[in-house]
């Protein structure tokens, strides 16, 4: 089957701004940043990019993210947003608090025109980026998960009977991307395919220092796996504006990955 890339953003106007640099959102930032420093090695002009995360760096940290002994009790955003623009001469900046209602996305540096990456592991912050998303004119939303959703009961569904199978087994996740623009939603945004992403729960900022949250199975494979599906949206995106799939779910661990053709999902989209 031909899949068709739908051109969704200008990569020349764009601002890349990630929210969340912990597991996955921290190898998601490296690779990304690879990426734009080979185009502008190119003499492309490349967007700037912005870490969104009030987390600190703990010991544990360190087993499965990209952080250093030296960077204990530092902001995450901080540490990362020096690292790779000092390494790739990129210019990315760092907002290092978490996302609450009160907060706004342009004060703090989103920009009509972002590609805003979701690699949160809560419900009510997937729930306060969708809110707040769907207030601006043109956006790319690109949420990144590493435990299965439930699948709508769709008899159209790809592959929902084999989801079920391996659901919660913490090797499994999802990427989902929705776009809007000029005003409208022109594909569908991730909460709108699978609502229980965005069931509220506890935010970052109400968990006492002590209180660890775990909700499904963290495997590094599975963040790793993660990031990677999201790097191939972030690729065409950046380099040419375009998207090619809707949605991917994968295993990490059976190395299984299978995409939704973003064109079945799309209205006519002019950038």
């Amino acid at each position: 089957m031909t899949i068709t890339p739908i051109r969704v953003i200008d990569p020349e106007k764009t601002r890349l701004v990630l929210i969340g640099v912990g597991g996955t959102g921290g190898y998601v930032l490296q690779q990304v940043a690879r990426l734009l420093y080979s185009l502008k090695e190119q003499g492309r002009r490349i967007p700037s990019v912005l870490l969104c995360d009030g987390d600190v760096v703990k010991q544990k940290n360190l087993l499965r993210q990209y952080f250093l002994e030296q960077d204990v009790g530092r902001k995450k955003a901080e540490v990362l947003a020096e690292r790779y623009s000092r390494a790739y001469g990129i210019d990315i900046a760092a907002y290092p608090e978490y996302l609450t209602a009160e907060t706004n996305l342009k004060e703090i540096g989103v920009e009509d025109g972002s590609i805003v990456v979701g690699a949160v592991d809560n419900g009510s912050t997937r729930r306060l980026l969708h809110e707040k998303l769907h207030q601006w004119r043109h956006i790319v939303y690109v949420d990144c998960g590493n435990s299965a959703v439930t699948v709508p009961n769709d008899p159209n569904h790809i592959d929902r009977y084999q989801l079920a199978a391996i659901k919660n087994s913490g090797w499994e996740g999802q990427v989902v991307v929705g776009v809007r623009a000029n005003g409208r939603d022109v594909l569908p945004f991730p909460g709108e395919v699978f609502p229980d992403l965005i069931e509220p729960d506890q935010l970052p900022t109400e968990v006492s220092c002590g209180e660890v949250v775990v909700s499904n199975p963290q495997r590094l494979f599975t963040n790793l796996m993660a990031a990677t599906t999201a790097l191939l949206y972030l690729h065409t995106l950046l380099v040419d504006g375009t998207i090619l799939h809707h949605r991917t779910f994968f295993e990490a661990r059976k190395g299984w990955m299978r995409s939704e053709p973003a064109i079945e999902q799309m209205l006519e989209v002019r950038v």
